[in-house]
């Protein structure tokens, strides 16, 4: 994904509407916090980037699963490039969490020839495979799809999945 320079703006307003998105579907967030104005926030290395954290609660308290969305994007030339991404379900009712990430992508893709992968862990801590071959996530929106249809998944289940070590 890639957002032109003069695009930011634009993106925060398509973060408002994925914020909605999450809304719709039942998720309270928690970052950025009730009243609180989606941003983009850029660290001292030109970075931006967003967060976007929230609870599904079936009306329990503490919700019953966290989803945790984070990108970033690296400048180069007059773009934007997305370098990192954090999609993340944590389920504590059911003691699972599932996890699709960009990162490190020229690491990965000299160790494993993939540059995304994901984590699955059921219980929760209990680390079977370090890595899972992933398949990359093309947006924010697919990652709240991704996320909510792995919390609606009868259970986890790892065994199709390629462990990259």
């Amino acid at each position: 994904m890639q957002l032109r320079s003069d695009q930011p703006a634009d993106y925060v307003a398509d973060l408002a509407d994925l914020a909605e998105l999450l809304e719709r579907c039942g998720v309270v967030l928690s970052t950025p916090a009730a009243g609180q104005d989606i941003e983009l926030l850029e660290d001292e290395a030109g970075r931006i980037g967003f967060e976007l954290i929230g609870g599904l609660s079936g009306g329990r308290q503490p919700p019953l699963a966290i989803l945790a969305l984070r990108e970033e994007f690296t400048q180069a030339d007059e773009a934007y490039q997305r370098s990192r991404y954090e999609f993340e379900l944590i389920d504590r009712e059911r003691d699972f969490r599932r996890a699709y990430h960009l990162h490190s992508p020229e690491w990965f893709e000299t160790t494993h020839l993939v540059v995304v992968h994901e984590h699955r862990e059921a219980p929760i801590g209990q680390v079977r495979c370090r890595h899972y071959e992933g398949s990359p996530i093309r947006d924010g929106y697919q990652g709240v799809m991704t996320l909510l249809t792995a919390w609606a998944e009868e259970s986890p289940d790892c065994s199709s999945l390629r462990c990259l070590g």
